[in-house]
């Protein structure tokens, strides 16, 4: 009986240490979006902003690290997304596009796919959300973008 919670408890350390050692280099090896500054305001009062005014529209901005994603999602709120796919974000043709249909943002490479409402990953490799930039509407025609943290 003695010989069996030995052994009992030899498994349960040697199943502890490889679950340890197995998750932690699985951790590390992630790779993050890296941080880029953004702050900057767009005038939706000019023309080449007049489209995203209307709810469902979306334009792509420079700025970020690989480009921004500028949706309106209803006429007085706007979201705005990085356009580096948060899988494996390092590699050079992980980039955002909405699709065909303006309902997804998708990833050519690695075919994540993304609610473009929300930025929730609907199906692919990607366990991360799309990065989202602060947006901020002072007045009825200037959004501002920025870093939330």
């Amino acid at each position: 009986k003695l010989e069996m919670k030995v052994f009992i408890a030899k498994i349960i350390i040697f199943l502890t240490f490889v679950g340890f050692f197995t998750i932690i280099p699985a951790c590390e090896n992630e790779e993050r979006i890296p941080y880029a500054y953004v702050d900057f305001t767009v005038y939706l009062d000019m023309p080449q902003y007049f489209e995203v005014r209307t709810p469902g529209n979306y334009l792509y901005l420079s700025g970020g690290v690989k480009g921004i994603i500028l949706y309106c999602e209803y006429a007085d709120s706007y979201r705005a997304y990085e356009r580096n796919c948060p899988y494996k974000p390092s590699d050079p043709s992980a980039i955002l596009d909405v699709d065909s249909t303006g309902l997804f943002l998708v990833c050519r490479h690695c075919e994540s796919k993304f609610l473009l409402m929300d930025g929730s990953v609907v199906n692919g490799p990607s366990k991360y959300p799309v990065m989202q930039y602060a947006t901020y509407l002072e007045t009825l025609s200037t959004l501002r973008v920025f870093n939330a943290f």
